[in-house]
């Protein structure tokens, strides 16, 4: 009897811990319902690959020498503005090095040497020349004008600067032409008031102002002339 007194008190414990247990569970915020599940966000288009251009040393048909030099800071500074999106550009300092690691910078004369003069592709030095050159396309530059003139006595006229220049672009994979433009400029120095104070000249009509008849600088109308060019060009 007195066993049964000592286990009961427990019994009855353990019991009302039990319940209030229970009852603390079931109070418990049940889990959130889940919603519809929504529908995945939708992967924007990628952008179409921008084309990697190939730009072979540039053709001089000038003798000017000076045209080398100028046309190669042009085309760095005007390729280096084009919308990276569009196309990138190897340039030809690195196309020849390229190309003389694989003993075939010949190719790359070959080519510029056909086009310019037949303005045709010679496709058995193109071929396989993406590989060799990491590039979708090939440009070839040629300078067909380059002249400066200068006035030098009254009456002959205002000072000039004359650039031709002539690009052209093909898919290397199919030998597809996806681009070329003509651009020519004859830029006139600006005209001489003979009646001004500010402009000497002798007995003979030579004038003897310095820097009175310099002719447009021709680093400026090439510029003009590329920057012109690469407005409509295509990005793949």
């Amino acid at each position: 009897m007195e066993v049964k007194r000592r286990i009961l008190p427990a019994l009855l414990i353990s019991f009302s811990l039990g319940l209030a247990s229970s009852s603390s569970g079931d109070t418990a915020a049940p889990a959130a319902a889940k919603g519809p599940e929504k529908a995945a966000a939708a992967v924007p288009a990628t952008a179409s690959k921008s084309l990697r251009v190939a730009v072979l040393p540039v053709v001089n048909g000038t003798g000017e020498d000076e045209a080398n030099p100028i046309m190669e800071d042009v085309l760095r500074d005007e390729f280096a503005l084009v919308d990276p999106a569009r196309a990138m550009f190897l340039m030809p300092q690195d196309v020849e090095r390229l190309l003389n690691d694989e003993n075939a910078t010949d190719r790359a004369y070959k080519l510029t040497d056909r086009w310019a003069k037949y303005g045709t592709l010679d496709s058995t030095s193109i071929a396989g020349m993406d590989s060799l050159l990491v590039a979708d396309a090939v440009m070839m530059v040629k300078v067909s004008e380059w002249e400066t003139k200068r006035a030098h006595n009254i009456g002959e006229g205002q000072s000039s600067t004359t650039i031709g220049l002539h690009f052209v672009m093909y898919r290397i994979s199919d030998k597809k032409k996806l681009w070329s433009k003509d651009e020519r400029e004859q830029r006139m120095a600006r005209e001489l008031d003979i009646s001004s104070a500010t402009v000497g000249y002798d007995e003979t009509g030579r004038i003897q102002t310095p820097g009175t008849t310099d002719p447009p600088r021709v680093h400026d109308v090439a510029t003009d002339l590329v920057r012109d060019a690469l407005k409509k060009f295509p990005n793949k």
